[in-house]
């Protein structure tokens, strides 16, 4: 992404509070700060941040001397680094509602979300089972044929999987022609609209190994995959697939596209995150806000230890910055 500045309004939520997402931010936000005129505000409980700080060594001693505001959730919790508690997962489930809230009426451009512990907040009632699908729920009218993405990047590598948090077990009973059809034409509306990419370029992965090897490993590319990637070309989208994973990561064919659809989870955000090396970022595409978020968890084994690297977080928030220049032009 390029380093322009910008005066959009970010707001950020704070995560779980016993992992590395409060620690990301403290390291992060001024090296973002130095090329970007973004207003930077954080959601959370003054008093939380301070008694964090204190544990992790970070120097807050009164609110004049930060480079950002701090919007109060008026939810206090302790801090029990590294553990799930039902306090954190209320502290991250409060601060995810009034950042979002404030973000539809319109007082921020984006949100960039820390990492939360699903278990954690649906201890605290949260009936979601990640962001994305939280914010997905928000404009259910608006996404008729399931049209949003949870989107993977680093540099020009962008993927999205076609099923997000779903046992491996149910993978193949749920593509469909008409889930790859939709989820696809909202991926290149994505990558024209939000990544001012003209002419987006999109590989398609086979779901069986070999993709299918001509039908003797498997016949969902034969039967359903190659057929939705011919309606996508028939409809001017620039599809091309399916191609066997391993051979597309492996001699580096994913370097031809501007987005790579995987059939699961893991087939291709493994990829993704081993090439960027920790400096990955999670958007929410095809809705009408803008949110990014750290690639990466909670970090709980090494929360307090000062280990955390910040670079997802950085890139994070100018990522979610772009996005809001190029919806501009």
């Amino acid at each position: 992404m390029n380093q322009i500045k910008s005066k959009t309004k970010i707001i950020v939520s704070s995560g779980d509070v016993n992992g590395i997402g409060l620690e990301v931010f403290l390291k992060g936000i001024s090296t973002f700060l130095e090329t970007s005129d973004s207003e930077v505000s954080l959601c959370i409980n003054p008093n939380v941040l301070k008694k964090y700080a204190e544990l992790c060594d970070f120097n807050i001693k009164s609110d004049n001397n930060l480079n950002f505001k701090i919007i109060d959730t008026g939810f206090e919790c302790k801090i029990n680094l590294g553990k799930q508690t039902k306090e954190s997962g209320m502290t991250a489930k409060k601060s995810i509602e009034m950042a979002t809230g404030l973000l539809l009426d319109g007082e921020y451009d984006a949100i960039v979300t820390l990492p939360i512990s699903k278990k954690a907040v649906q201890m605290a009632g949260w009936q979601f089972p990640g962001h994305t699908e939280y914010f997905a729920s928000l404009f259910t009218s608006l996404l008729l044929g399931n049209h949003y993405n949870m989107i993977l990047t680093h540099k020009n590598m962008r993927v999205i999987p076609l099923t997000i948090h779903e046992p491996i077990k149910n993978i193949p009973n749920l593509i469909t022609q008409e889930l790859i059809i939709n989820k696809i034409k909202s991926f290149n509306n994505s990558l024209f609209i939000d990544f001012a990419i003209k002419k987006p370029k999109i590989a398609v992965l086979g779901l069986n190994p070999h993709a299918g090897e001509n039908g003797s490993i498997g016949i969902e590319e034969i039967n359903i995959i190659n057929p939705a990637i011919k309606m996508l070309q028939n409809a001017g989208i620039d599809a091309s697939g399916t191609f066997p994973s391993d051979g597309f990561f492996g001699f580096g064919e994913y370097k031809k596209y501007d987005g790579i659809v995987s059939m699961y989870h893991d087939q291709g955000l493994i990829p993704l995150k081993l090439l960027s090396n920790g400096a990955g970022v999670n958007i929410t595409s095809g809705l009408p806000i803008i949110r990014t978020s750290p690639d990466h968890g909670t970090g709980f084994a090494i929360a307090g230890k000062g280990q955390a690297n910040a670079d997802s977080f950085v890139e994070s928030m100018r990522v979610a910055e772009q996005i809001f220049l190029n919806r501009k032009i």
